[in-house]
């Protein structure tokens, strides 16, 4: 795995008289998503394993681009990397934005439906694999147990509303 991020160069801010260029990270992730029997729609978490604020923590398949990668072949080799399958179905269903802090970053999140191979943690970087209903994220959410809080906003492209938190 490359340490070196791509960086996008193109956020402009209108309301500054000259261009301000902020450089951005780029990261694509997998929303795997499963139909399973009487408990319905599932997606599959993954236990983060790293040394700082997000340990212990749940995320979605996934990570930086590399430079020089599109955004797909991102997000099919950081999918492959962590749980060990290889995607044969997706599309784009969010972009995010986090421009704000120190570090900018663009997150691209992709819904997958189709895949070969059973997921399993091949990552120093995973501790555990999981498969969420909407009422355990909506737990996952309610205990702050979820990596990025942004996550709670990102599957409402699966119809996921967090209005309806379970108590």
């Amino acid at each position: 795995m490359s340490s070196q991020v791509p960086i996008l160069e193109t956020a402009y801010d209108p309301s500054v008289e000259r261009k301000q260029w902020v450089r951005v990270t780029l990261s694509a992730h997998a929303l795997l998503r499963q139909y399973h029997g009487g408990e319905g729609e599932r997606l599959l978490m993954v236990r983060l394993s790293y040394r700082d604020h997000r340990n212990g923590k749940w995320a979605f398949p996934g990570g930086y681009v590399d430079w020089g990668e599109s955004l797909e072949k991102a997000l099919q080799r950081e999918v492959a990397e962590e749980i060990d399958v290889r995607l044969t179905g997706w599309r784009q269903v969010q972009v995010v934005p986090m421009l704000q802090g120190e570090r900018p970053h663009v997150g691209f999140l992709y819904l997958c439906d189709h895949w070969q191979g059973e997921p399993r943690i091949v990552s120093h970087e995973l501790s555990e694999i999981g498969w969420f209903t909407r009422q355990q994220f909506h737990q996952a959410i309610a205990q702050q147990t979820l990596a990025y809080p942004e996550m709670a906003l990102q599957v409402a492209c699966l119809g996921w509303q967090t209005d309806d938190l379970v108590e």
